[in-house]
């Protein structure tokens, strides 16, 4: 059994409202977050349950003509589609769809060649792409429900699954676009295309007996992997649907594998699977990216040898935060820091009853749970840090338009603190309009919408949360998407690319409601924002939305900027440093124990298994092909280097050590870029001119007092107004990255004479970029990128090319 740490938070009851029985059990079995209210659907209950944790206060609304309110497991899963909880039946014999905003319900009948009077029809759904997806338990047909026409259609089963088995599947989660489904007595894993209406089978992976029942009970979308904890299964199981494959992982020590029941309930923690235990002893942390697992004790006040302890866990700010079946305290996770704690439940709960909660939700940074033998409904709010706030003590920034980047800067740092309140900083006032979670919409990346009051106007922000992990790019395939672009030339990063996609539906619904309302409230400005791989959401997203629709140009005008940390290798694009030195640098950091300020790289764990995970990487067979994909990424938006010297003139040879990983971390990020705009703060420097004029004689002498060998060198280290579309060109060539060449032995610098030769194949790359609005050439991972609209990208409207610079004929 674990230490017991501090308390990780505090936990409150709510009274259930009038008309609904208290006492009665098994009264509620799911519940979902919609548009900030805990909505539950009734099992053996009434009535349909609202809680609204802001006020602390439950309604209760009535079932529609059709449903028989007074059956027993009326509807055991729940999920929202689009502002509306949409259930599906298990003894009830209609579709369920309730809008909270409203305070109504109705129900939709099941399509042909379902049978609505059988038993345990359906207990798992997810939202996939703007419809409710419902695989089988003793039904035989997939069940897809749109909530939006008051429509359901049915899915035959793939060939290789038996629609006659019992149990066949009790979970379901939403991987970029198809619904996966893990097999409880099924064989075979079930994939769902509800855009084709087509369903297939996967084999599961050696090691892992078919013919076993309740093998799974549980699954979640981390980074784009299906990723299973096991009830009576003895291994975790893992499954892309990208390629049609599954694994299995081992489970760490300390877990007993032959055990019945082990795991109920699982979520995503930045990056990580968080299961909790219901007849195992440990929490189960599993990271799919390296293929390993870890296990946690529980900490002290809770009864490890308990049978049914836990069956529901969210994801609370970064926590998991699981709610007592046969528990007697609320349990939180922190699988960054591998510690884990007890929060006692609060006066009016009975700690001594089975089965007190099965279903617990994050609404707003608070976790909800709904009761199913308890008499109450029961808040959990974790311990808030103080709110991360910054000051300008000798500065004029706010006064100008560069600081809504420093806005910017800091939205992006938020973004990982999940923190529910927007971070303080004088003459910006902020407000959070949506913060969509991962799995929400079918999303998988956390985007929010911050609009800020600035004393140059209002600014709305679109901040997309990266990743923390130095090392996650390892999972991530560089593979070259033209689709997106219809172009040969420029291609969008494959992973981003399935990522948004997933996301379309809310980008081009939600988004655009608030881009409209936007406008209606005076706003002038929009800023697309985010750090690393958030950056390439960001600027992938403008471009998407620039093509969906015409009225988006209302926003636009010229201006996008690529920030850079000194030292930090990421944003020098892959195609400028030695991916496999990379590689084995990053590993060698990680397992120094390199700890960035959100604690998301450090620990035993870590150590243990970045170094195989490395390997495994550089071991691919196809590694080469990894190589060659990588030295096509490039910038082309305007670039400022934020630097720690104050003669910054040229971009310097890059030296990977595993010090300067340190600098990708945002909070470096944002401390630095503050820096350089307040006199009282430390030396750091931000090039924001040349250093010998801005006028272009002064560049011209500047240039030609130099080697021409560094002529290649210049500019992208600092801005000039002059600098377009092709950003980080300057003075006689299109961009360093382009230009440095990479092998296993290092980088060497290549002549201002072969860099004059390159220039007009720039030029003409350009004029296609003026035509895509938006170079999508770029991999921006590592960098802090704002992509505003109002200001956005020099080439969405017209603008010079500047001309090749030379100090003499070529060679």
């Amino acid at each position: 059994m674990g230490q017991q740490l501090q308390p990780a938070g505090k936990a409150l009851a709510i009274d259930l409202p009038t008309g609904i029985d208290a006492s009665k059990g098994w009264k509620y079995d799911s519940v979902c977050n919609v548009n900030g209210k805990a909505v539950a659907v009734p099992c053996y209950a009434e009535k349909i349950l609202v809680v609204d944790p802001a006020t602390g206060r439950a309604s209760a609304i009535d079932l529609p003509a059709g449903i028989d309110a007074s059956w027993g497991g009326k509807y055991d899963s729940v999920c929202n589609v689009n502002g509306k909880a949409v259930a599906v039946p298990c003894y009830a014999e209609k579709i369920l769809v309730v809008d909270p905003a409203t305070g109504q319900a109705s129900a939709i009948d099941l399509p042909a060649g379902i049978d609505a009077s059988k038993d345990w029809k359906y207990r798992s759904v997810c939202n996939v792409n703007g419809k409710a997806v419902a695989v089988p338990a003793h039904a035989e047909k997939i069940l897809v429900v749109d909530p939006a026409t008051g429509q359901a259609s049915a899915i035959d089963l793939p060939a290789g699954i038996d629609a006659s088995k019992d149990w066949k599947y009790r979970s379901v989660c939403n991987v970029n676009g198809k619904a996966v489904a893990v097999p409880a007595h099924a064989e075979k894993i079930l994939v769902v295309d509800p855009a084709t209406g087509q369903a297939s089978a996967i084999d599961l992976p050696a090691g892992i007996d078919a013919s076993k029942d309740w093998k799974y009970r549980s699954v979640c979308n981390v980074n784009g992997k299906a990723v299973a904890v096991p009830a009576h299964a003895e291994k975790i199981l893992v499954v892309d649907p990208a390629t049609g494959q599954a694994s299995a992982i081992d489970l760490p020590a300390g877990i007993d594998a032959s055990k019945d029941w082990k795991y109920r309930s699982v979520c995503n923690v930045n990056g990580k699977a968080v299961a909790v235990p219901a007849h195992a002893e440990k929490i189960l942390v599993v990271d799919p990216a390296t293929g390993q697992a870890s296990a946690i004790d529980l900490p002290a006040g809770i009864d490890a040898s308990k049978d049914w302890k836990y069956r529901s866990v969210c994801n609370v700010n970064g926590k998991a935060v699981a709610v007592p079946a046969h528990a007697e305290k609320i349990l939180v996770v922190d699988p960054a820091t591998g510690q884990a704690s007890a929060i006692d439940l609060p006066a009016g709960i009975d700690a001594s009853k089975d089965w007190k909660y099965f279903s617990v939700c994050n609404v707003n940074g608070k976790a909800v749970a709904v009761p199913c033998n308890s008499g109450k409904i029961l808040i959990v709010e974790l311990s808030q840090p103080t709110v991360f706030s910054l000051r300008l003590h000798h500065s004029t920034v706010q006064n100008t338009p560069v600081f809504a980047e420093l806005v910017a800067a800091l939205l992006s740092y938020w973004m990982y603190t999940d923190e529910p309140e927007p971070p303080h900083l004088e003459h910006a006032s902020m407000q959070v309009h949506r913060v969509v979670q991962p799995g929400e919409f079918g999303s998988a990346v956390k985007i929010a919408s911050v609009t800020a009051d600035l004393l140059s106007g209002k600014v709305l922000y679109l901040v997309f949360k990266g990743t923390s992990y130095i090392l996650d790019f390892l999972s991530w395939n560089l593979e070259l998407n033209h689709a997106m672009t219809q172009d040969p030339d420029f291609f969008v990063h494959g992973g981003a690319a399935g990522t948004l996609h997933a996301a379309s539906f809310w980008l081009e619904d939600g988004l655009f409601q608030r881009l409209k309302e936007a406008r209606e409230n005076g706003v002038r400005r929009v800023v697309f924002t985010g750090h690393s791989l958030g950056g390439m959401y960001a600027a992938l997203t403008f471009y998407m939305l620039w093509k969906k629709l015409d009225g988006f140009m209302d926003f636009a005008a010229e201006r996008a900027v690529n920030y850079i940390n000194e030292n930090d290798p990421c944003p020098r694009a892959w195609g400028a440093i030695n991916l496999r030195q990379f590689v084995e640098v990053a590993t060698k950091s990680v397992q120094k124990g390199l700890v960035d300020e959100l604690g998301s790289v450090k620990g035993f764990v870590a150590s243990q298994v970045v170094a195989a995970a490395a390997q495994q990487v550089l071991n691919r067979s196809d590694f080469y092909l990894l190589e060659d994909f990588a030295k096509r990424y490039q910038h082309f938006a305007e670039l400022k280097v934020l630097s720690s010297q104050r003669q910054v003139t040229r971009w310097k040879e890059f030296r990977l050590t595993p010090d300067c990983l340190k600098d990708h971390s945002v909070m470096a990020y944002v401390t630095r870029l503050f820096d350089a705009y307040d006199d009282s703060r430390p030396e750091w420097t931000y090039p924001g001119e040349l250093p010998c004029g801005d006028s272009a004689a002064a560049a011209d002498e500047m240039i030609e007092g130099l080697p021409s060998e560094d002529l290649w060198q210049l500019s992208s280290m600092y801005e000039r107004e002059s600098t377009t579309s092709l950003g980080s060109v300057g003075v006689p060539c299109c961009h360093p990255a382009k230009l440095w060449k990479s092998g296993f032995g290092g980088i060497r610098q290549i002549t201002a004479a072969e860099a004059r030769r390159q220039y007009p194949l720039a030029l003409t790359r350009a004029a296609k970029l003026r035509a895509l609005l938006l170079s999508i050439r770029t991999w921006s991972d590592g960098d802090l990128e704002v992509g505003p609209v109002e200001e956005a990208l020099t080439f969405l409207r017209g603008f010079e090319m500047p001309a090749p610079v030379t100090t003499g004929p070529a060679d």
